[in-house]
């Protein structure tokens, strides 16, 4: 089926035909994405050719070097091929005259050789007097050329032998022939020392050495593999092709060939300006195009702004003439009828505004009072754990009150008046002392219970977070001895004031002390401690009872939430307890595992000098 374009009437009325020019961004970004990405396919692609070139320049100078031993080799055979028993020294024939005078041309040195004269050459002449032809590099000690190609031809018998050598040195001469021919410079390294070279640049030579002479691009060399580098160097950057030579007594000489990157790098600046200008031409070309499709655009959308604004202020109800069939026109429809549509909105959202905050205010009303409510029932609570302990702590007072009664009625019913004696009056004071001191400490008990009873809640004053826990362990002391819990209480007296309302916190560490001495049902060992942290003041009540899972510990402050049986806890006590601390800005911390106990720690600001 045919690709179907629709109509240009179509493409020109709808606005997407003029947004397409918002793409220019997006061209920009590919073009210089495309940009980098050439410019790094063209400097790999420069990168090769230079390796390339310098591979085949290598292959060339081997091909030299190939070609020379060959050429050697050929001058000795055929001098030793035209010698007689005379020598070149006792005599020539008008051949071996001509191969002497050619292989001077061509600067190869020939010889005659008798035996135990070896020039140096060594192992290579002793083959050769052992009637072995051989052509190979060797290096000459001593020599200022160092490296030759030298060829060794046995000439007669055992008993009269004669060595006819031919020998071409690889030294300047050479290397600057062959730099000529390549285009390069030609070196020759020996391990850690330069044999010869036609590069005039002692910089080059020795980068080239640090790279060469690296432990394991030498290894590489000495196993016959060849090596390519590259390596900055100034004016321009160097490439090195390196080509093992083995001598003939198992030397190994790196043949390296280099060249520079100068023009490698030109090329790459020139085709990178061309692709950024050209680009960059094509970028402002469209960015033109944008701009003239974006002015049409812009001019009904201002009026479409326009609206927008005055809705964004409350001013609904509004509307603009139709600006077209296109999808502006569209546009400006939907936002006629969505000013029409707040409008109406609006006036009812007002009114529900209205009821909500009726409302919202008659629950925060019932919340409060049932907060209140809760709070008053956990007090009760607490009063009722508490009366057991105020009855015993007042049930001995008041038997001393009754023994010292009971003495002083038995001592003077028994006596007429007239044989009271001083000392009897002296015990009577004494008995009324007794009865005062210990009528005294109920009156004590009972104040400090009514004052817990009738404290308001909404009192807020300064104290001392010590005091508080001292007063709330006299209400609790006796209840904890009678369950066996030994008491640890260590409080800090260097800690500050703080705010608050003292029977709430009371409320509070009541309930913690009562709920711990619960989890120790058998007894144990209760920790009361206070101490500072910081900008705030902490009390902790610890127990050595079952403690509490992660599962439990994740509501134990929901209403209603107790793990005691039905008709023994109200389960509001902790989440009383922490509205409370809530309130006061502070927090309530549980740190539990199960059979290790548990510690609640409630931590409360201090309060700012300011």
């Amino acid at each position: 089926m045919a690709l179907r374009f629709p109509p240009i009437s179509v493409l020109r009325r709808s606005i997407l035909y003029r947004l397409l020019a918002t793409f220019t961004l997006l061209l920009i970004v590919t073009s210089v994405a495309g940009i980098l990405l050439t410019r790094r396919i063209v400097k790999g692609d420069l990168e090769e050719t230079t390796r390339r070139e310098l591979v085949s320049s290598m292959a060339n100078l081997d091909s030299d070097l190939g070609q020379a031993r060959q050429e050697v080799a050929l001058y000795a055979q055929l001098l030793a091929g035209n010698s007689d028993d005379r020598g070149i020294a006792g005599g020539s024939s008008a051949i071996e005259i001509a191969l002497v005078e050619r292989a001077r041309s061509r600067g190869i040195d020939i010889d005659e050789v008798r035996e135990n004269d070896s020039k140096g050459y060594g192992e290579l002449f002793r083959r050769a007097f052992a009637g072995m032809p051989t052509v190979d590099y060797v290096l000459v000690p001593g020599s200022p050329t160092r490296l030759s190609i030298v060829a060794a031809v046995p000439v007669g018998t055992a008993n009269n032998r004669r060595v006819i050598t031919s020998s071409m040195p690889i030294g300047q001469q050479f290397l600057r022939q062959e730099k000529n021919a390549l285009a390069g410079d030609v070196s020759l390294f020996i391990r850690d020392e330069q044999v010869g070279t036609s590069s005039i640049c002692s910089s080059c030579l020795e980068c080239i050495k640090k790279v060469l002479f690296d432990r394991g691009n030498w290894r590489l060399i000495e196993s016959g593999k060849p090596l390519y580098f590259i390596y900055q160097c100034r004016p321009d950057p160097q490439a090195v092709v390196v080509s093992p030579l083995r001598t003939f007594d198992g030397r190994v000489i790196a043949l390296c060939f280099s060249r520079s990157r100068g023009g490698e790098a030109l090329a790459l600046y020139h085709t990178t300006l061309g692709i950024v200008v050209g680009t960059f031409a094509f970028s402002a070309v469209m960015a033109v195009v944008f701009a003239l499709l974006t002015v049409r655009a812009i001019r009904p959308l201002k009026k479409l702004t326009r609206l927008a604004g005055e809705i964004s202020e409350g001013r609904y109800g509004e509307t603009i003439p139709a600006l077209g069939d296109d999808e502006i026109g569209e546009l400006a429809g939907a936002f006629n009828r969505m000013s029409a549509s707040l409008d109406q909105a609006g006036r009812e959202i007002s009114e529900w505004n209205h009821t909500l905050e009726q409302r919202i205010a008659d629950k925060t009303g019932e919340l409060e009072k049932f907060q209140l409510g809760m709070i008053e029932v956990e007090k009760l609570a607490a009063m009722g754990q508490l009366a057991a302990g105020v009855a015993h702590e007042l049930n001995n007072p008041l038997s001393g009150i009754m023994g010292y009664s009971e003495l002083a009625i038995e001592l003077f019913s028994e006596k007429p008046r007239n044989e009271i004696i001083p000392a009897d009056i002296d015990r009577m004071l004494t008995y009324f002392g007794h009865i005062d001191e210990l009528s005294q400490r109920c009156r004590a008990i009972i104040l400090d219970m009514l004052k817990f009873a009738r404290q308001h809640d909404e009192e807020i004053s300064e104290m001392q977070l010590n005091d508080l826990l001292q007063r709330t362990m006299v209400f609790v002391e006796k209840q904890l001895k009678q369950g066996n819990v030994e008491i640890d209480l260590v409080l800090d007296d260097a800690l500050p004031v703080i705010r608050g309302n003292p029977m709430q916190l009371q409320q509070v560490f009541t309930n913690l002390i009562l709920n711990a001495s619960h989890a120790m049902p058998d007894g144990g060992l209760l920790t009361i401690r206070s101490f500072r942290s910081g900008d705030t003041v902490v009390a902790s009540v610890a127990d050595t009872g079952m403690g509490i899972s992660a599962e439990l510990r994740q509501r134990i402050f929901e209403p209603f939430f107790t793990t005691k049986p039905v008709g023994e806890g109200t389960g509001l006590g902790l989440s009383v307890s922490y509205g409370i601390v809530r309130r006061h800005g502070g927090e309530i911390r549980v740190d539990s595992e199960p059979g290790n106990g548990a510690t609640f720690s409630v931590v409360l600001p201090i309060p700012s000098s300011g």
